[in-house]
């Protein structure tokens, strides 16, 4: 018998192929066989997705340095864990724009509504997610750049796990946060940010094994870089809105 992922030669008696560590699959396909796998992948708490989440809390210097290290079976990889958390909050975005209704683009602070409605951006909130992580990761890098210890390709797997996991929890809090009340989502998404970036910066903290007023500076570096950047991608967003028509400069003129 042969293993039908890898080809290596079985034991008829083997349930799990010694190469790959694909499980023996004997049995025709049926509902009942479909239900058992999908409850032991998904709901079994000890599985990579659920350890990899709870451990990203508690230990999180561990996962990192487990995948960069080599160890790859333990915790979810980097990639899947990143892309399950962007598409859950795209799912995310979806509801609050379309059954919530919320405005994810209003400013409380100048005024109740926006001169002009741009929550379409969050159309391409995915892709915005995949193209602005290498800059995450170039930011973290060079405030880390001193310590030497993680070169710039671990500084992206170091943040495709903070961003999966600070999404992951963006969606829980957010679902039933928006559902029962009525909040003003940029004051909301502000405190989030902080939030992230202090998470951000316990874990890569924890990871360059760096003392606290260090790790608060390079915190604080990282925002104030963070809104710099954000601001010029907005900028490029806005222009590239007016140029392909989205939008219009009257829409943003005094009424």
């Amino acid at each position: 018998m042969d293993c039908k992922n890898c080809g290596a030669s079985l034991r008829s008696d083997f349930d799990y192929c010694p190469s790959c560590g694909a499980k023996v699959i004997r049995n025709r396909l049926t509902l009942r066989n479909i239900g058992q796998d999908l409850s032991f992948q998904v709901f079994n708490l000890d599985n990579t997705f659920f350890k990899t989440f709870r451990h990203l809390f508690s230990k999180p210097e561990t996962v990192l340095n487990s995948y960069i290290s080599g160890t790859r079976k333990r915790y979810m990889n980097p990639i899947s864990y990143f892309a399950i958390a962007i598409t859950l909050s795209g799912i995310l975005f979806f509801v609050l724009r379309n059954i919530y209704e919320v405005n994810l683009t209003s400013n409380s602070f100048s005024e109740k509504q926006a001169p002009t409605n741009m929550d379409f951006i969050f159309d391409y909130q995915g892709l915005l997610s995949y193209l602005i992580m290498p800059i995450y990761a170039l930011m973290s890098w060079l405030l880390f750049i001193d310590i030497k210890k993680l070169n710039y390709t671990e500084h992206l797997v170091a943040n495709a796990y903070i961003i999966g996991q600070t999404s992951f929890v963006q969606v829980m809090v957010c679902l039933p946060l928006f559902g029962l009340f009525d909040i003003q989502y940029d004051v909301f998404n502000w405190v989030f940010l902080i939030l992230v970036v202090i998470y951000q910066f316990y874990v890569l903290g924890c990871v360059h094994q760096t003392k606290f007023w260090s790790t608060f500076f390079r915190g604080l570096a990282y925002l104030f870089l963070f809104v710099f950047v954000m601001l010029g991608i907005g900028i490029i967003v806005l222009l590239l809105s007016v140029l392909f028509g989205a939008v219009s400069l009257q829409d943003f003129a005094p009424k």
